[in-house]
Protein backbone atom coordinates (compact mmCIF):
# COMPACT_ATOMS: atom_id res chain seq x y z
CA UNK A 1 0.00 0.00 0.00
CA UNK A 2 1.26 3.40 -0.92
CA UNK A 3 1.94 5.37 2.30
CA UNK A 4 0.83 8.64 0.69
CA UNK A 5 -2.57 7.22 -0.30
CA UNK A 6 -2.99 5.71 3.19
CA UNK A 7 -2.27 9.10 4.77
CA UNK A 8 -4.78 10.80 2.43
CA UNK A 9 -7.47 8.21 3.32
CA UNK A 10 -6.84 8.74 7.05
CA UNK A 11 -7.02 12.51 6.64
CA UNK A 12 -10.36 12.26 4.82
CA UNK A 13 -11.71 9.91 7.51
CA UNK A 14 -10.58 12.27 10.26
CA UNK A 15 -12.20 15.20 8.47
CA UNK A 16 -15.44 13.25 8.11
CA UNK A 17 -15.37 12.34 11.81
CA UNK A 18 -14.71 15.91 12.86
CA UNK A 19 -17.52 17.18 10.63
CA UNK A 20 -19.85 14.54 12.05
CA UNK A 21 -19.07 15.51 15.64
CA UNK A 22 -19.34 19.23 14.89
CA UNK A 23 -22.75 18.71 13.31
CA UNK A 24 -23.82 16.61 16.28
CA UNK A 25 -22.70 19.29 18.74
CA UNK A 26 -24.56 21.97 16.75
CA UNK A 27 -27.75 19.88 16.70
CA UNK A 28 -27.48 19.24 20.45
CA UNK A 29 -26.99 22.96 21.17
CA UNK A 30 -29.96 23.92 18.98
CA UNK A 31 -32.14 21.28 20.63
CA UNK A 32 -31.11 22.44 24.11
CA UNK A 33 -31.84 26.05 23.18
CA UNK A 34 -35.24 25.10 21.79
CA UNK A 35 -36.13 23.14 24.93
CA UNK A 36 -35.03 26.05 27.12
CA UNK A 37 -37.28 28.45 25.21
CA UNK A 38 -40.21 26.02 25.42
CA UNK A 39 -39.68 25.55 29.14
CA UNK A 40 -39.48 29.32 29.63
CA UNK A 41 -42.77 29.84 27.79
CA UNK A 42 -44.47 27.07 29.76
CA UNK A 43 -43.24 28.51 33.06
CA UNK A 44 -44.41 32.01 32.12
CA UNK A 45 -47.84 30.66 31.21
CA UNK A 46 -48.01 28.63 34.42
CA UNK A 47 -47.02 31.63 36.56
CA UNK A 48 -49.57 33.80 34.77
CA UNK A 49 -52.31 31.29 35.54
CA UNK A 50 -51.20 31.11 39.18
CA UNK A 51 -51.29 34.90 39.36
CA UNK A 52 -54.87 34.86 38.12
CA UNK A 53 -55.78 32.52 41.00
CA UNK A 54 -54.41 34.98 43.52
CA UNK A 55 -52.74 34.45 46.86
CA UNK A 56 -54.28 32.17 49.45
CA UNK A 57 -53.94 32.73 53.18
CA UNK A 58 -55.59 30.96 56.08
CA UNK A 59 -55.27 34.02 58.31
CA UNK A 60 -58.68 34.93 59.74
CA UNK A 61 -57.72 38.55 60.42
CA UNK A 62 -59.04 40.92 57.78
CA UNK A 63 -56.63 43.71 56.90
CA UNK A 64 -58.85 46.35 55.37
CA UNK A 65 -57.08 49.04 53.42
CA UNK A 66 -59.02 52.27 53.16
CA UNK A 67 -59.24 54.65 50.25
CA UNK A 68 -56.26 56.92 49.77
CA UNK A 69 -55.10 59.52 47.30
CA UNK A 70 -51.38 59.03 47.89
CA UNK A 71 -49.85 58.49 44.42
CA UNK A 72 -46.81 56.59 45.71
CA UNK A 73 -48.83 54.29 47.95
CA UNK A 74 -48.98 51.57 45.32
CA UNK A 75 -45.18 51.47 45.25
CA UNK A 76 -44.37 51.91 48.95
CA UNK A 77 -47.08 49.74 50.53
CA UNK A 78 -45.62 46.40 49.29
CA UNK A 79 -42.18 47.52 50.48
CA UNK A 80 -43.66 48.35 53.91
CA UNK A 81 -45.16 44.88 54.13
CA UNK A 82 -41.81 43.25 53.37
CA UNK A 83 -40.12 45.50 55.92
CA UNK A 84 -42.73 44.52 58.52
CA UNK A 85 -42.03 40.83 57.97
CA UNK A 86 -38.28 41.49 58.17
CA UNK A 87 -38.66 43.42 61.45
CA UNK A 88 -40.76 40.67 63.00
CA UNK A 89 -38.23 37.99 62.15
CA UNK A 90 -35.35 40.15 63.38
CA UNK A 91 -37.15 40.50 66.70
CA UNK A 92 -37.66 36.73 66.86
CA UNK A 93 -33.96 36.11 66.17
CA UNK A 94 -33.00 38.73 68.74
CA UNK A 95 -35.22 37.11 71.38
CA UNK A 96 -33.66 33.73 70.66
CA UNK A 97 -30.11 35.11 70.93
CA UNK A 98 -30.89 36.95 74.17
CA UNK A 99 -32.70 33.90 75.64
CA UNK A 100 -36.06 35.66 75.81
CA UNK A 101 -37.35 32.62 73.91
CA UNK A 102 -35.76 30.33 76.48
CA UNK A 103 -37.18 27.04 75.20
CA UNK A 104 -36.05 27.58 71.60
CA UNK A 105 -32.65 28.89 72.74
CA UNK A 106 -32.16 25.84 74.96
CA UNK A 107 -33.12 23.44 72.17
CA UNK A 108 -30.79 25.13 69.67
CA UNK A 109 -27.90 25.17 72.16
CA UNK A 110 -28.39 21.51 73.07
CA UNK A 111 -28.62 20.53 69.42
CA UNK A 112 -25.41 22.43 68.63
CA UNK A 113 -23.56 20.65 71.46
CA UNK A 114 -24.79 17.24 70.33
CA UNK A 115 -23.90 17.92 66.69
CA UNK A 116 -20.48 19.26 67.66
CA UNK A 117 -19.67 16.09 69.60
CA UNK A 118 -20.94 13.93 66.75
CA UNK A 119 -19.01 15.87 64.12
CA UNK A 120 -15.83 15.77 66.18
CA UNK A 121 -15.59 11.98 65.80
CA UNK A 122 -16.51 11.85 62.10
CA UNK A 123 -13.50 11.33 59.76
CA UNK A 124 -14.40 14.07 57.29
CA UNK A 125 -11.38 13.60 55.03
CA UNK A 126 -12.18 9.92 54.51
CA UNK A 127 -15.91 10.59 53.95
CA UNK A 128 -15.37 13.43 51.46
CA UNK A 129 -12.68 11.54 49.53
CA UNK A 130 -14.69 8.35 49.10
CA UNK A 131 -17.92 10.19 48.40
CA UNK A 132 -16.30 12.11 45.56
CA UNK A 133 -14.68 8.95 44.27
CA UNK A 134 -17.97 7.06 44.20
CA UNK A 135 -19.76 9.95 42.49
CA UNK A 136 -17.12 10.36 39.80
CA UNK A 137 -16.72 6.62 39.25
CA UNK A 138 -20.46 6.14 38.87
CA UNK A 139 -21.22 9.18 36.69
CA UNK A 140 -18.07 9.76 34.62
CA UNK A 141 -17.01 6.24 33.69
CA UNK A 142 -16.96 4.66 30.23
CA UNK A 143 -20.18 2.79 31.00
CA UNK A 144 -22.07 6.08 30.52
CA UNK A 145 -21.92 5.21 26.81
CA UNK A 146 -24.62 2.64 27.58
CA UNK A 147 -26.82 5.43 28.99
CA UNK A 148 -26.25 7.35 25.74
CA UNK A 149 -27.26 4.33 23.66
CA UNK A 150 -30.26 3.11 25.62
CA UNK A 151 -31.68 6.39 27.00
CA UNK A 152 -30.50 9.64 25.43
CA UNK A 153 -30.53 8.35 21.85
CA UNK A 154 -34.19 7.36 22.20
CA UNK A 155 -35.12 10.81 23.51
CA UNK A 156 -33.93 12.36 20.29
CA UNK A 157 -36.62 10.60 18.28
CA UNK A 158 -39.33 12.88 16.84
CA UNK A 159 -42.17 10.70 18.11
CA UNK A 160 -40.69 10.62 21.59
CA UNK A 161 -40.24 14.39 21.46
CA UNK A 162 -43.91 14.88 20.63
CA UNK A 163 -44.94 12.47 23.38
CA UNK A 164 -42.74 14.36 25.82
CA UNK A 165 -44.36 17.69 24.95
CA UNK A 166 -47.87 16.23 25.24
CA UNK A 167 -47.00 14.64 28.58
CA UNK A 168 -45.53 17.89 29.94
CA UNK A 169 -48.64 19.79 28.87
CA UNK A 170 -50.96 17.26 30.50
CA UNK A 171 -48.92 17.27 33.71
CA UNK A 172 -49.02 21.05 33.86
CA UNK A 173 -52.78 21.14 33.31
CA UNK A 174 -53.31 18.47 35.95
CA UNK A 175 -51.12 20.32 38.44
CA UNK A 176 -52.89 23.61 37.75
CA UNK A 177 -56.32 22.01 38.13
CA UNK A 178 -55.31 20.47 41.45
CA UNK A 179 -53.93 23.81 42.63
CA UNK A 180 -57.20 25.54 41.69
CA UNK A 181 -59.21 23.03 43.69
CA UNK A 182 -56.96 23.38 46.73
CA UNK A 183 -57.08 27.17 46.48
CA UNK A 184 -60.86 27.24 46.28
CA UNK A 185 -61.18 24.81 49.20
CA UNK A 186 -58.81 26.85 51.42
CA UNK A 187 -60.59 30.12 50.60
CA UNK A 188 -64.02 28.69 51.33
CA UNK A 189 -62.82 27.10 54.55
CA UNK A 190 -61.13 30.29 55.82
CA UNK A 191 -64.14 32.44 54.90
CA UNK A 192 -66.60 30.04 56.56
CA UNK A 193 -64.49 29.71 59.70
CA UNK A 194 -64.12 33.49 60.00
CA UNK A 195 -67.88 34.02 59.60
CA UNK A 196 -68.72 31.36 62.18
CA UNK A 197 -66.26 32.79 64.69
CA UNK A 198 -67.62 36.29 64.20
CA UNK A 199 -71.17 34.96 64.65
CA UNK A 200 -70.31 33.03 67.83
CA UNK A 201 -67.73 35.21 69.58
CA UNK A 202 -68.03 38.70 68.08
CA UNK A 203 -66.93 40.56 65.00
CA UNK A 204 -63.42 41.46 66.19
CA UNK A 205 -60.66 38.92 65.55
CA UNK A 206 -57.04 39.42 66.56
CA UNK A 207 -53.95 37.38 65.85
CA UNK A 208 -52.18 35.73 68.79
CA UNK A 209 -48.46 35.39 68.16
CA UNK A 210 -46.81 32.07 68.93
CA UNK A 211 -43.32 33.55 68.99
CA UNK A 212 -42.37 36.71 70.82
CA UNK A 213 -42.47 39.65 68.41
CA UNK A 214 -42.85 42.46 70.94
CA UNK A 215 -40.81 45.55 70.37
CA UNK A 216 -40.61 46.40 74.08
CA UNK A 217 -40.18 43.97 76.97
CA UNK A 218 -42.28 43.88 80.13
CA UNK A 219 -39.95 43.89 83.15
CA UNK A 220 -41.35 43.27 86.65
CA UNK A 221 -41.26 46.08 89.18
CA UNK A 222 -38.99 46.10 92.22
CA UNK A 223 -42.04 45.74 94.45
CA UNK A 224 -43.24 42.64 92.62
CA UNK A 225 -42.99 39.23 94.24
CA UNK A 226 -43.84 35.63 93.52
CA UNK A 227 -44.45 32.63 95.74
CA UNK A 228 -44.26 28.98 94.70
CA UNK A 229 -47.54 27.16 94.33
CA UNK A 230 -47.78 24.21 96.68
CA UNK A 231 -50.19 21.45 95.81
CA UNK A 232 -52.19 19.93 98.62
CA UNK A 233 -52.09 16.21 99.18
CA UNK A 234 -55.48 14.58 98.68
CA UNK A 235 -57.13 11.27 99.26
CA UNK A 236 -57.91 8.90 96.41
CA UNK A 237 -61.66 9.54 96.56
CA UNK A 238 -61.32 13.34 96.53
CA UNK A 239 -58.90 13.28 93.60
CA UNK A 240 -61.10 10.92 91.58
CA UNK A 241 -64.14 13.15 92.16
CA UNK A 242 -62.20 16.23 91.02
CA UNK A 243 -60.87 14.52 87.90
CA UNK A 244 -64.38 13.34 87.03
CA UNK A 245 -65.44 17.01 86.85
CA UNK A 246 -67.91 16.89 89.69
CA UNK A 247 -68.79 20.41 90.82
CA UNK A 248 -66.57 22.05 88.20
CA UNK A 249 -67.78 24.41 85.47
CA UNK A 250 -65.65 24.41 82.35
CA UNK A 251 -65.81 27.30 79.88
CA UNK A 252 -64.95 26.05 76.43
CA UNK A 253 -62.55 27.95 74.20
CA UNK A 254 -62.90 29.18 70.63
CA UNK A 255 -61.51 26.11 68.91
CA UNK A 256 -63.98 24.94 66.27
CA UNK A 257 -64.23 21.49 64.71
CA UNK A 258 -66.27 20.14 61.82
CA UNK A 259 -66.25 20.74 58.07
CA UNK A 260 -69.86 21.46 57.07
CA UNK A 261 -71.08 23.16 60.26
CA UNK A 262 -68.23 24.04 62.63
CA UNK A 263 -68.98 23.57 66.32
CA UNK A 264 -67.09 24.36 69.50
CA UNK A 265 -64.57 21.66 70.31
CA UNK A 266 -65.63 20.09 73.61
CA UNK A 267 -62.80 18.73 75.74
CA UNK A 268 -63.90 15.90 78.06
CA UNK A 269 -63.52 16.75 81.72
CA UNK A 270 -62.50 13.21 82.64
CA UNK A 271 -59.26 12.22 80.91
CA UNK A 272 -58.67 9.06 82.92
CA UNK A 273 -58.35 6.01 80.73
CA UNK A 274 -60.23 2.83 81.34
CA UNK A 275 -58.47 0.85 84.04
CA UNK A 276 -56.56 3.79 85.49
CA UNK A 277 -56.99 4.90 89.06
CA UNK A 278 -56.00 8.51 88.46
CA UNK A 279 -53.78 10.51 86.15
CA UNK A 280 -52.09 12.49 88.93
CA UNK A 281 -50.79 9.98 91.41
CA UNK A 282 -48.23 12.50 92.71
CA UNK A 283 -51.07 14.39 94.44
CA UNK A 284 -52.15 11.39 96.53
CA UNK A 285 -51.34 10.99 100.17
CA UNK A 286 -48.36 8.88 101.07
CA UNK A 287 -50.51 6.09 102.54
CA UNK A 288 -53.10 6.07 99.76
CA UNK A 289 -53.72 2.73 98.00
CA UNK A 290 -53.44 4.52 94.62
CA UNK A 291 -49.71 5.02 95.28
CA UNK A 292 -49.11 1.31 94.98
CA UNK A 293 -50.43 1.18 91.42
CA UNK A 294 -49.37 4.09 89.25
CA UNK A 295 -52.08 3.51 86.66
CA UNK A 296 -49.90 4.55 83.72
CA UNK A 297 -49.80 2.51 80.52
CA UNK A 298 -52.16 0.00 82.04
CA UNK A 299 -53.90 -1.22 78.91
CA UNK A 300 -54.13 -4.95 78.21
CA UNK A 301 -51.63 -4.73 75.36
CA UNK A 302 -49.03 -2.83 77.38
CA UNK A 303 -49.50 -5.19 80.34
CA UNK A 304 -49.02 -8.21 78.07
CA UNK A 305 -45.87 -6.63 76.61
CA UNK A 306 -44.45 -5.99 80.07
CA UNK A 307 -45.16 -9.51 81.31
CA UNK A 308 -43.82 -11.02 78.08
CA UNK A 309 -40.63 -8.97 78.24
CA UNK A 310 -40.08 -10.07 81.84
CA UNK A 311 -40.54 -13.73 80.89
CA UNK A 312 -38.25 -13.44 77.86
CA UNK A 313 -35.59 -11.65 79.91
CA UNK A 314 -35.77 -14.29 82.66
CA UNK A 315 -35.48 -17.10 80.09
CA UNK A 316 -32.49 -15.46 78.40
CA UNK A 317 -30.72 -14.99 81.73
CA UNK A 318 -31.45 -18.59 82.71
CA UNK A 319 -30.31 -20.01 79.36
CA UNK A 320 -27.23 -17.87 78.68
CA UNK A 321 -26.41 -15.81 81.75
CA UNK A 322 -26.16 -18.52 84.39
CA UNK A 323 -23.92 -20.88 82.30
CA UNK A 324 -21.68 -17.96 81.42
CA UNK A 325 -21.47 -16.88 85.05
CA UNK A 326 -20.65 -20.42 86.19
CA UNK A 327 -17.95 -20.69 83.49
CA UNK A 328 -16.35 -17.45 84.68
CA UNK A 329 -16.45 -18.67 88.28
CA UNK A 330 -14.72 -21.96 87.29
CA UNK A 331 -12.03 -19.97 85.46
CA UNK A 332 -11.39 -17.78 88.50
CA UNK A 333 -11.68 -20.58 91.05
CA UNK A 334 -10.63 -23.83 89.33
CA UNK A 335 -11.17 -26.01 92.37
Amino acid sequence: INPKKLAEVKAIANDNDSDHWQARVIRAEEKAKQRAEEYKKEQEEYLRELKELGDVTEDLVENEVGFGIDPIRAYLFPIQQYLGVACNWMRVVKNILTWEESYISFLITTLCFVVSFAVFFVPWAFCIKWTLRIIFWCTLGPWMKLADIFYFSKRGNIDNEKERKIKMKLDREKKLKQHKQETQFKREKACKLRDFKQYMFGEHICRVNILKKDRYYDFPLDSSSATPFKTMRKSLGTLCIEEAGCGLTRIEGQQLEGELIPKICVVPANKVRAGQVTTRTELLNSGSPGKIYSGKDDSAISAAIKVGSILIGAGAITLYGIPLLSYIVHLVIPN
